[in-house]
């Protein structure tokens, strides 16, 4: 976000709808490359062509900063303009687009700027339009010269499964996105000027009373070792028989402007052991979260080589994770972190690596097609399991149908999921950090449910959410999910005393909440009309969904806000949402 920003500072051939500050704008990024200064008028013309409270306004204005900003960067890099000129500049516009304070913004362009400069030097048809339309996909940038892509996929649908009496019920410990943070102080600052605060670099809080917590905190914050280790202590004394664990990604922390290889590993090293030594013989099935690249987000084709491939971080987790997961596993970990797993016969786990469809993953650019033939294989790997009769668990960082989430790898996935969706009965996500539900619709009968997707929510409370973990309940025999429980405990009450642990309570039981069992498909339908008719079955939803936080409730979700929430309930691709959310709001409720 933050290069695209800066890049989206960079230029501007101004549609004519606009006026002086986008013209202004341009002539100003444009003088600055040509006499490396800064003009005076520049911030301020940048402020003015921003100041608009339309979000649609805002959004064209942005794809075209962006368009603006990206044709520049291209046109000088190509006239011979080296790394050090385009850095300095971009370092500069962050500081004036982003309010995220210069060390952070020099920290990040310092160890993307070889990545952007490669994509520019070596793709001769990047064009600004497709560099938009990928990283200010949430903006609804377009690039009408896009040429879509498909996987191929085999003839017809999976056929149900075979109905078996019910086995015994297994406890499944669903964990997501701890980013713990080696630097998370208590009394600093929650609220800096950086992308990450509560850290001994953050500076004083305003006053003493606003320092960050012991436990953790409601501000731009991640987690400390001990509210992790009090998180494990909570689970084995709560739950005395978990069989298996699903790790949705996301070890590393929010400080994007300040990662290395060597520090990514040693965090990811440390958190893997601390799971291993608390549930000693038990199965944790890991996988990647965007966070655990270097840089945060970037995962590079297989094409690329050296110091810009991401082989380091594949080959060391295949390393780290086979103390889990078999032998025969580790290949397709190598080649894109992602494998495969037979729990047992009947029952099988398929992990994926989706973060490459993440729009911050700038490698899209260079090239988008399915990255590590990773949806391909998907597609063929549950055809044997549909051959084998076999029930499939799919574990994916970034929910399907996110808005930043690659249109096209989406839109894939949506058709795998639907050509397969008998043979999978469960997909559990995390990386929203929101604890969410996604349905499944069949497109040939828009009253069909064919599939659900879990969101585990977060163990962060980045930002201004209550910590988090989840247990699945689910027959052995196909994995289906009868019900889960969510476990959450008030920052704010923990906080009080450091000196005692947090109290954990169950939130809410999934079955008791909704009224039906997990994998009643039917009834997320029913659940699905119920919330569009009744606000506050939607406010209710809401209220789980970030774990009761004051905090979070403060910022009233109204009208608009809930029409959104019903919208990426049901949307599983991108341009489902963006259609679901331009439509008028509901009329059915004054509250909704």
């Amino acid at each position: 976000m933050i290069f695209v920003l800066i890049f989206a500072a960079f230029l501007i051939v101004p549609e004519k709808s606009f006026c002086d500050p986008l013209v202004q704008f341009e002539q100003g990024v444009t003088e600055y490359f040509r006499t490396k200064f800064r003009p005076d008028y520049l911030k301020p013309s940048i402020k003015e062509a921003l100041k608009t409270s339309d979000k649609v306004e805002k959004d064209t204005r942005s794809c075209a900063l962006c368009r603006i900003i990206a044709k520049i960067v291209i046109e000088w890099r190509r006239r011979g303009a080296q790394k050090d000129l385009i850095a300095d500049i971009s370092k500069d516009l962050c500081t004036l687009f982003i309010d995220i304070g210069y060390v952070s913004c020099v920290g990040y362009i310092d160890i993307t700027i070889d990545k952007f400069l490669y994509i520019i030097d070596n793709k001769p048809d990047i064009t600004p339009e497709r560099f938009c339309a990928i990283r200010l996909q949430e903006n609804g940038c377009e690039d009408p010269n896009y040429a879509p892509w498909s996987i191929g996929l085999p003839p017809g649908h999976s056929p149900p499964l075979p109905k078996k009496s019910p086995g015994q019920k297994k406890n499944i410990l669903h964990l997501t996105d701890i980013h713990y943070d080696p630097l998370y102080q208590p009394e600093s600052n929650p609220n800096c000027d950086a992308v990450l605060c509560c850290e001994s670099t953050s500076g004083p809080p305003k006053s003493s009373n606003d320092g960050a917590g012991f436990w953790g905190d409601y501000g731009v914050c991640d987690i400390p070792w001990h509210s992790f280790e009090d998180l494990l202590n909570q689970i084995t004394k709560q739950h005395k028989k978990v069989d298996w664990v699903y790790f949705t990604g996301d070890i590393i922390s929010h400080q994007v402007w300040n990662t290395s290889k060597e520090s990514n590993q040693l965090y990811i090293t440390k958190v893997l052991e601390k799971l291993q030594n608390t549930f000693g013989t038990t199965p944790v099935y890991p996988i990647l979260g965007n966070h655990e690249a270097h840089p945060t987000d970037f995962y590079p084709p297989q094409s690329i080589t050296g110091d810009l491939s991401i082989k380091w971080l594949f080959h060391y987790i295949a390393e780290e994770w086979s103390r889990w997961l078999p032998t025969s596993s580790l290949s397709t970990i190598r080649q894109g972190g992602f494998y495969t797993v037979l729990v047992k016969p009947g029952y099988r786990i398929i992990a994926l690596n989706s973060n490459v469809c993440f729009t911050y993953n700038i490698w899209l650019v260079y090239d988008d097609v399915d990255p590590y033939n990773q949806l391909q294989w998907l597609s063929d790997t549950l055809l044997e399991a549909e051959k084998n009769q076999e029930a499939v668990h799919i574990l994916s960082h970034v929910p399907p149908g996110d808005i930043e989430c690659h249109q096209q790898w989406s839109h894939e996935f949506r058709r795998i999921i639907e050509r397969f969706h008998n043979t999978i009965t469960g997909q559990f996500n995390g990386h929203t950090h929101y604890d969410e539900l996604k349905v499944f619709f069949n497109t040939s009968d828009k009253d069909d449910v064919i599939n659900v997707a879990f969101n585990g929510g977060s163990f962060t409370t980045f930002v201004g959410l209550n910590p988090n973990y989840r247990i699945y309940t689910a027959d052995e025999n196909q994995g289906r999910i009868l019900d889960y429980d969510q476990w959450t405990y008030n920052l704010s009450e923990a906080n009080k005393d450091p000196h005692t642990n947090p109290k954990w309570y169950k939130l809410y039981s999934f079955k008791d909440m909704y009224g039906f069992e997990a994998s009643d498909l039917p009834q997320y339908g029913k659940l699905v009309k119920n919330m569009s008719k009744d606000a506050e079955v939607l406010q209710n939803y809401h209220r789980l969904q970030v774990r009761n936080s004051t905090v979070a409730l403060s910022k009233n979700c109204g009208k608009s806000c809930l029409h959104n929430l019903l919208c990426t309930i049901v949307s599983v691709e991108y341009k489902d949402l963006v259609k679901c959310q331009k439509q008028k709001l509901p009329k059915v409720n004054d509250e909704l």
